[in-house]
Parts: structure tokens; C-alpha cells; sequence
């Protein structure tokens, strides 16, 4: 790791000066340039930065694209919510969380924005702070950076698993993400995409076997659930189902139990993001854990990097999920 010695011969500064500007000495006041001037020294030395902001208060807005009652139905965005305020008090962000991105104020030095925006919540995020992360999702790699589960790894992984084990046809449970203009179509998530794609071009791809709801909750899910038992008189029941999240894998499930599908042995379903309730329904759900606490850590970690470094390059950090193996699709056939 580079020394302070080192630092300050590159920047120019004294070495008490670099070390009281990375050691956060409450007392020093430094000069935007100075710092700046450090700061890039020390980044091109490869200095490892402690968890501070070095001394300045940075204003961040917050916002997300799920509406309160919708994080109270997934737990996946409370976790992600309480992630971002425990490290980002940690790094001495002041954090400030607004319901719609125009509320933005144009003074904040920085964003987060969590969930998938409509194409004008998106507009407004681009006038705002050139350091700007979003979570969870990425509309333009171009221009933002960005921490995301890597989901096309969990679905070609998924269809792996089940293709292995002789899971034919596969199918698909989703929904669609809200949009707040009743006249726009909620985007189609990315999950589905990778599965189609990836089921079209191994040749084994069928649009019968895809069956989405308004969103992704547990409402949701049980609406689908009896959508597919009702079909059965017409069509096959898939082997396999690829559910999108596990609360709507959770009205799945109560609607096969409703209607005599048992799993695993009728079909079996693999589902992603390992909520606390995965475990305890029945059967427990098999599913991909999305550690939302390594996602909020990795996303204020961005977003610190890019303003007291003054990065300029755009980053997407992929997080892999590990599959927990439970009995809607055992780690061995049963």
C-alpha cells in the first residue's frame, strides 16, 4: 500500500498535511484543490481509503422507484433501504430520501436511485449530480453507475439445473415492474428477458409457458398460481418453473396446494432473492440468495469513491447469488 510519504511527495503536499486530510482529522481545513490534489495522488498510488469522506459532508438524495406500500410487500427493498442508511452513515453521508426524483433538489453532491424508473424519472436523474449510482438496475451504463445482482447469471444457471435434471418444458413466473403513468405499460423485467433468450436460442423456448402478473407480489403470485391450474385442461404442466421472487413464488405455491399440484413431485420451482419466508412455506422454496446488505455496502462505496475521487469512467458491479438448496427443488430428486 502506498505510504503518506509517498502521497505527499506526488501531490506536492507536506506529509502532515496528506495525513491529517486521510486520517479525517476533525480540526484540518483543507482547500477543495488541495484535496482534490491528494485525493488524486492517492488514488493513482493505489492508497486503500479508511471508510470516510475525508473531512467534507455530502449531501445525497435517495430515492426509490417502488412505492412505500410496495416495499412493505418485499422485503428485498426494505433490507436494501436499511443496507444504504447503516453504511451510509458509517462513510459520514448525510442521506435524505425522496418519493418521486424530481424532488431532487439541484444543490445535493450526489444520488442513489434504487429500483427500475420510468424514462422521465430518468431525464431528471441525469441533471442532478454528475455522482450518481443506482441499484439494483442500470438504464444506461453509458451514463451512471451502478450495483446489480447479476440475474442473468442466476437464470442461465437456473435453466442449467433443470435441463440437468430432465425438466421439460420449463416455465416462467413474473411480473412487471410499476410504472406511475397509468398510461405506461410496467417494463418488462430482466429476468424474463434472460430466460427467453436463453430458452430460444438452445431451441426449447415456448411463449405458453410464460406466464406474468402485474407485480411481484404474494397477490400476484396466487393469481398466476390458479392461471396455470386452470390451464391444464389445454396445456401440459411445465416440469420446471423459474420464479421470479420468492414472494410471488409464495402465492404460486398456495394456489398448487390449493388445486392438488404438488411439489416437487407434479413440477418443481427454483425461485431467487431467499426472503426469510422461503423457509417456512411449504414446501420451503429452493432459491437464489441476493445479499442486499453487499449490495448497499458496494453502492455507497461507489458513490463515495466517485465524489471524493472525482471519477470520470462508469462502473457496473455484478453481484453473484448462491443457491439454497430446499425441498421445491432438492439438491437431490427425491
Amino acid at each position: 500500500m502506498a505510504t503518506i510519504r509517498e502521497i505527499a511527495a506526488k501531490s506536492g503536499y507536506s506529509p502532515a498535511t496528506v495525513s491529517r486530510l486521510l486520517n479525517n482529522d476533525p480540526s484540518f481545513s483543507i482547500s477543495d484543490t488541495a484535496r482534490k490534489r491528494i485525493l488524486k495522488a492517492a488514488a493513482a498510488l493505489n492508497y486503500q481509503k479508511p471508510n470516510t469522506t475525508h473531512g467534507r459532508s455530502y449531501q445525497i438524495g435517495v430515492v426509490f422507484a417502488v412505492r412505500p406500500q410496495q416495499e412493505l410487500e418485499d422485503v428485498y427493498f426494505s433490507d436494501l433501504r436499511k443496507s444504504i442508511v447503516t453504511y451510509g452513515e458509517q462513510a459520514g453521508l448525510r442521506l435524505t430520501f425522496y418519493h418521486h426524483a424530481a424532488e431532487i433538489p439541484a444543490t445535493v453532491d450526489g444520488v442513489m436511485a434504487v429500483g427500475q424508473f420510468q424514462s422521465a424519472d430518468i431525464d431528471c436523474l441525469r441533471q442532478l449530480s454528475p455522482n450518481r449510482v443506482f441499484v439494483d438496475s442500470n438504464p444506461d451504463p453509458h451514463a451512471f453507475n451502478a450495483v446489480q445482482p447479476n440475474l442473468q447469471a442466476m437464470t442461465e444457471r437456473a435453466i442449467d439445473l433443470f435441463l440437468e435434471r430432465g425438466c421439460r418444458p420449463i416455465g416462467f413466473i413474473g411480473g412487471r415492474y410499476w410504472s406511475s403513468n397509468p398510461q405506461v405499460t410496467g417494463r418488462v423485467d430482466s429476468r424474463q428477458k434472460y430466460f427467453e433468450s436463453d430458452l430460444r436460442e438452445r431451441q426449447v423456448f415456448d411463449h405458453r409457458f410464460v406466464f406474468i402478473g402485474d407485480n411481484f407480489s404474494v397477490e400476484s403470485g396466487y393469481a398466476l398460481g390458479m392461471r396455470i391450474a386452470q390451464s391444464l385442461d389445454h396445456q401440459p404442466l411445465p416440469k420446471g418453473f423459474l420464479v421470479a421472487s420468492d414472494p410471488l413464488a409464495v402465492g404460486v405455491l398456495q394456489a398448487f396446494n390449493q388445486n392438488k399440484i404438488t411439489v416437487p413431485v407434479d413440477t418443481q420451482l427454483i425461485s431467487i432473492n431467499d426472503n426469510d419466508i422461503a423457509r417456512y412455506v411449504s414446501p420451503p422454496l429452493t432459491t437464489f440468495h441476493i445479499n442486499t446488505d453487499e449490495l448497499g455496502q458496494q453502492s455507497v462505496n461507489l458513490l463515495k469513491d466517485s465524489l471524493i475521487f472525482d471519477q470520470h469512467s462508469h462502473r457496473t458491479i455484478l453481484l453473484d447469488g448462491d443457491l439454497v438448496y430446499r425441498k421445491s427443488f432438492p439438491l437431490k430428486e427425491t
